[in-house]
């Protein structure tokens, strides 16, 4: 059902009312006897009027009812018929009533079909009222009009629908009026969902732009942050590369490599820790950890299975949740994070690196990696400086006794001495020859010779202190550094030498054979005041021994000047 069939069925409906009432009235009519109140003329018209404006609105239902019947044709006719009607209903009642009743149809046609339609329509009613007027009058005499009255009712007939045309023009305007609106509302209103949908556009735009940018900065900020990182490592490796090749002392390199790790990393705790290879145990180098009794649980602890797994294994570990209780050598220690890292080369594994943060998820791969581009430096630094230890132990050994060699003994004593002076001990210097070397030599040959120099000199090295120096002075001579060692002390020790020398029994393949040496001692600050009185007092005392018979020793006198 359109739009117009409703408006259509809402006429339909009113004439029922009305029909209703009509026949109310009759009812009412008859009852009370009343003719005047209703001011309804008597007559067959009215009744007919009644009875044809039923039948129409029955017609009227069905074709309302049926949209393939009702058409605009169909809306017109309608219209004419109900003018028809209700212009022959009207003219039993009071002239000026019929005004309101047959506007309905004439504005109805207007504001659906146009002003020209109502126009035709006003005529139809008027010529239809007027010709049913003169009919009265010309036929039906018995009505009463004369022609006085006919003609009022003639000039109120063309007055009522001069206003009736009228209303139909003023209802037309509204009506066109408010369509007009309508159609301007409904134009707004389309306009304003199109700046909503453009709103909408443009604010998930903006969104996506936002979102892209927020992106873009996200980006920046993670950028900026490896850019950083990237520069704080490359300064970081750059630190330590200098350091290796500046820092010739593995132990300065590692408490330096320390300190950056410390310093770069951010990190509470730092150590190094190195192994034994003679023990085959890790042992704590360098760590910045104060408190003794953790660095007691530390070093008691270091050589768990898990660090010594990670060390056989080179893999590193990188705990960000840290439970003391499962971790031994931390457990007295307030620990969220840990990476512990491998020293290592392709042939040799040096010890391991253990950095702590107190706080938990602290470190990342970014870390892990950093770690372990600093420990390869320092695995290669210490493999250097392995190396660089041989050289200098093959440049200052003696490369038939195995003993160090004069140079390294010069470097040594100046160490030595200057530590007695500033410290202020005892500082003992021996030199010892080998009794009539030449004969053996000429005797035995020069191999033998050889043999007999490793066996003194062994001899003296099994028999002194690891804090003490032996050394090849030239020839058959050796000096012996003897720190803390006061004159008559270091007497009775080297008197243990000669004899132990004395007693030994030198043999190759066929040959056995025994040597002696004389022995001379000088003391600082007993008997010499510096290096060269130590070294020049004990020649002059071995100088004594080598006159007064051999095979003996001589503490210098501080007087004693006579090779001068």
């Amino acid at each position: 059902m359109n739009k117009l069939q409703r408006f259509e069925k809402v006429l339909v409906d009113l004439c029922w009312v009305v029909i209703v009432l009509l026949i109310t009235g009759y009812v009412i009519r008859d009852i009370f006897n009343i003719e005047s109140i209703l001011l309804i003329k008597q007559g067959l018209t009215l009744n007919i009027a009644i009875l044809v404006l039923f039948l129409f609105n029955v017609i009227k239902t069905t074709f309302v009812n049926n949209t393939a019947l009702y058409s605009e044709k169909v809306f017109v006719i309608f219209r004419y018929i109900e003018v028809g009607v209700l212009s022959l209903f009207t003219m039993n009642i009071y002239i000026g009533i019929e005004s309101a009743v047959i506007l309905i149809p004439l504005v109805f046609l207007t504001l659906h079909k146009g002003f020209k339609a109502g126009l035709l329509l006003s005529a139809y009613s008027a010529l239809f009222k007027t010709g049913y007027l003169l009919c009265d009058f010309f036929w039906f005499k018995h009505s009463g009009l004369t022609i006085g009255l006919m003609s009022y009712n003639l000039f109120k007939i063309i007055c009522m629908y001069f206003v009736l045309v009228a209303i139909i023009k003023i209802s037309l305007a509204v009506y066109n009026s408010s369509i007009k609106n309508e159609v301007e509302n409904a134009r707004l209103v389309i306009e304003l969902g199109e700046k909503y949908e453009q709103l909408e556009v443009a604010q998930e735009e903006i969104k996506n732009q936002y979102d892209r940018l927020m992106e873009t900065n996200r980006k920046l900020q993670d950028t900026n942050r490896r850019l950083t990182s990237s520069i704080a490592e490359f300064y970081t490796l750059q630190q330590i590369s200098e350091a290796i090749g500046s820092i010739l002392d593995i132990n300065d390199l590692l408490n330096f490599v320390n300190d950056v790790i410390i310093g770069v990393m951010g990190v509470n705790y730092s150590t190094i820790v190195l192994l034994d290879h003679r023990e085959g145990r890790l042992k704590v180098h360098f760590t910045n950890i104060q408190n003794k009794k953790d660095l007691a649980i530390l070093n008691d602890n270091i050589n768990c299975k898990l660090l010594l797994d990670m060390l056989e294994n080179e893999k590193p570990i990188m705990e960000n949740a840290v439970i003391p209780e499962k971790f031994d050598f931390i457990r007295s220690r307030e620990v969220g994070s840990f990476i512990c890292l491998p020293l290592s080369s392709k042939s040799r594994k040096f010890g391991l690196t253990l950095i702590e943060h107190k706080n938990s998820n602290t470190f990342d791969e970014d870390n892990l990696r950093l770690l372990t581009t600093i420990g390869k430096q320092v695995s290669m630094a210490i493999e250097n400086a392995e190396l660089y230890a041989n050289l200098q132990e093959l440049a200052t050994i003696d490369g038939l006794t195995g003993v160090y060699n004069r140079v390294y003994f010069h470097k040594k004593f100046e160490e030595e001495f200057n530590a007695a002076r500033t410290l202020g001990y005892d500082l003992a210097l021996v030199i010892l020859d080998i009794d009539k070397f030449k004969k053996f030599n000429d005797t035995y040959g020069h191999l033998f010779g050889d043999v007999v120099l490793k066996s003194v000199a062994q001899t003296v090295k099994n028999n002194i202190k690891s804090t003490d120096t032996i050394a090849r002075f030239g020839g058959e001579e050796f000096v012996i550094i003897l720190p803390r060692m006061s004159a008559r002390d270091a007497y009775e020790k080297v008197e243990e030498l000669r004899i132990k020398i004395a007693n030994n029994i030198i043999k190759d393949n066929v040959i056995l054979a025994s040597v002696t040496a004389s022995f001379g001692i000088s003391s600082f600050p007993d008997i010499s005041a510096n290096q060269m009185e130590l070294i020049r007092d004990a020649d002059n005392a071995l100088y004594n021994a080598k006159e007064n018979g051999r095979n003996c020793v001589k503490l210098a006198e501080a007087s004693d000047k006579s090779r001068l």
